[in-house]
């Protein structure tokens, strides 16, 4: 079943506790998610049941309206970057909106969404990643970020345990400018700052320790791999932009050498 089914559907949506289950038990009470199928919601701080896809995806939409609400203002261009990294049907919008909608105005602040999806990721740091990943696309979308987005993109990193060079390196290929669909073409005309910190590595790094960071970077995250730890389908195009833009740096970086 699609990610977006198991969470309108209920049929795994509903073993989510804390503020995520609880988002998900406003929703239903909205009749905008259907009961008939579902488990109890618990509102309290519990554990979380649900697989690693079904978390991923309700992270995703919660922190990314926490993360727009902190600038105050939702633009088309975050609109449709959302649908790019999250596509789904139509006759879906208007749950998925709501969903949204419901975690923009909820009084649970962004931190409680994102500790709860560290609980339940835990052991998965690159899915963390690809967290972070989406809220830096989708905010970038409207051609800047925002110190308020920032701020709280950072505070949500730190949260997960992410470290300062994969921070930098998620920035970095979100950086104002860099808005198009094709993550690759837009890093290769970058220059070779923004491509080593893509890469993670400082510029005085050797060749050796240059392919040995990109080796490990593809990886780490390729699709495939991301995949068999969870990361729901839908949003295989947001893994396949992050490897482009990998591979796109590592090119940059190489051919500022050879030049030199």
């Amino acid at each position: 079943m699609a990610i977006i089914g198991k969470i309108l559907g209920g049929v795994l949506g509903f073993a989510v506790g804390g503020p995520l289950g609880a988002l998900l038990g406003a929703v239903a009470g909205h009749g905008l998610i259907d009961r008939s199928r579902s488990r109890a919601v618990e509102s309290g701080s519990g554990a979380v049941e649900a697989d690693a896809g079904v978390v991923f995806a309700l992270g995703v939409i919660a922190l990314s309206a926490k993360v727009a609400k902190a600038d105050g203002t939702v633009t088309r261009d975050e609109i449709r970057t959302f649908q790019r990294i999250f596509p789904f049907d139509p006759e879906e919008r208007d749950r998925i909106a709501e969903l949204y909608n419901e975690a923009r105005r909820s009084a649970d602040g962004f931190e409680a969404y994102a500790e709860q999806v560290r609980g339940a990721l835990a052991g998965k740091p690159e899915l963390l990643a690809e967290v972070v990943d989406a809220l830096y696309a989708i905010a970038a979308a409207d051609g800047e970020l925002h110190e308020a987005e920032e701020r709280m993109i950072a505070r949500i990193g730190a949260i997960f345990g992410l470290g300062e060079y994969e921070m930098a390196s998620l920035r970095a290929r979100h950086a104002p400018g860099s808005g198009s669909r094709s993550r690759a073409a837009s890093d290769r005309g970058r220059g070779a700052a923004d491509a080593y910190a893509v890469l993670g590595v400082e510029p005085g790094v050797s060749d050796e320790e240059l392919r040995a960071a990109h080796r490990k970077l593809v990886r780490t995250y390729h699709p495939d791999r991301l995949v068999s730890k969870g990361l729901p389908e839908e949003f295989m195009e947001l893994a396949n932009d992050r490897l482009a833009a990998i591979n796109a740096a590592y090119e940059t970086v190489t051919k500022e050498r050879r030049a030199h």
